[in-house]
């Protein structure tokens, strides 16, 4: 049974479906059944021509549905990722964005509750605005080198040098939860074509293997989930060369020993910072990465936002309180900004 306001799932759909549309909903039997159970219904009231693919789960995040779902991911009008796993950087979902099929993505593990509450309830305009001054108060579109520094032990110095594309102020044709190419939310050079939700960082891609130091998660990894004994990454010219830590640091060793290519061990592949409000802790990597003022740092995959690396995984690892550092001077103290977020810095 459907419990709870819906207003929140229901919003990304009502902004980007029309009566009509060919949409494909793409999940797996590990998934709560609810989220998909109401996805369905809300498209069927908007007149979508909506169908569902539903399968066993992929063992890993970003691996490929089912080829019979990949070829149906190429013949509709958009298609919807509410699996277990991620898909988002999946070469499927890649290969149809590319082709300028959108896709709105719901995955990682959301339950139907987590649609009701926390990451979900932010205002849109508002996170935009703070889209825009998080980019070019606290990073700057001159940035050059970034270090981050947390209470666990991390000391990750990188480059970011021409890799900052803040997004412009929202303007008075501003459509929350809309579908848009990534070129246009970011600045930079891009076919892909998405919504993500829960939304909210402000997407970062550093440059290939300049990074340097100690990276400890504190938080939440993709497919682990909440982590409760830090994983210690040490970085040598943006490659890892040692996990620590305790159970869940082995998880990671056997999960890229099992699953990663050579290029799943390039990190960082992406430095976002969270920029939703209302995010909470979930031990869910779909929401937790959005959290006001964490960071989290990618492996693997990065050419979708805005990068060179190609590999069979992406993963993300968040740090709850990270301290900032941009061309020496502190810019995020313990998860909080040290710049306004809000409005020019002179003002």
């Amino acid at each position: 049974m459907l419990t709870g306001d819906l207003k929140y799932l229901r919003a990304p759909f009502v902004a980007n479906v029309t009566p009509g549309m060919k949409v494909l909903v793409i999940s797996d039997f590990a998934h709560d059944p609810r989220v998909w159970q109401a996805i369905m219904s809300v498209l069927t009231e908007l007149g979508a021509d909506a169908s569902l693919a539903i399968f066993d789960p992929r063992p890993a995040d970003y691996y490929d549905p089912p080829k019979p779902v990949c070829d149906a991911m190429m013949n509709v009008d958009l298609n919807v990722l509410v699996a277990t796993t991620g898909m988002l950087h999946a070469p499927a979902s890649m290969a149809a964005q590319k082709a300028g099929i959108p896709v709105i993505c719901m995955d990682g593990g959301m339950t139907l509750e987590m649609f009701q509450s926390g990451a979900v309830t932010e205002d849109q305009r508002e996170m935009a605005v703070r889209h825009h001054y998080v980019g070019t108060n606290i990073v700057g579109v001159d940035a050059k080198i970034c270090r981050v520094t947390s209470k666990y032990g991390t000391d990750l110095t990188y480059s970011v040098e021409g890799r900052i594309f803040p997004p412009s102020l929202p303007d008075e044709n501003f459509v929350p939860y809309k579908v848009n190419h990534l070129s246009k939310t970011s600045r930079r050079k891009s076919s892909l074509f998405r919504f993500l939700y829960p939304n909210g960082e402000l997407n970062i891609c550093p440059v290939e293997f300049s990074a340097n130091g100690k990276l400890v998660f504190d938080l939440c990894i993709h497919k682990i989930g909440r982590i409760y004994d830090p994983i210690e990454l040490t970085i040598e010219r943006g490659r890892i060369i040692n996990i620590d830590g305790g159970a869940e640091a082995h998880l990671l060793r056997t999960y890229l020993e099992q699953h990663a290519d050579d290029n799943g061990y390039i990190c960082p592949a992406e430095a976002s910072i969270g920029i939703n409000s209302k995010a909470l802790i979930r031990g869910v990597q779909r929401e937790d990465k959005n959290i006001l003022g964490s960071m989290h740092f990618g492996l693997g995959t990065n050419v979708d936002v805005g990068g060179e690396i190609m590999s069979n995984i992406h993963m993300d690892g968040v740090i709850l309180q990270p301290t900032l550092y941009v061309d020496g001077e502190k810019r995020i103290e313990d998860g909080k900004f040290l710049r306004p977020v809000d409005r020019p810095l002179n003002v």
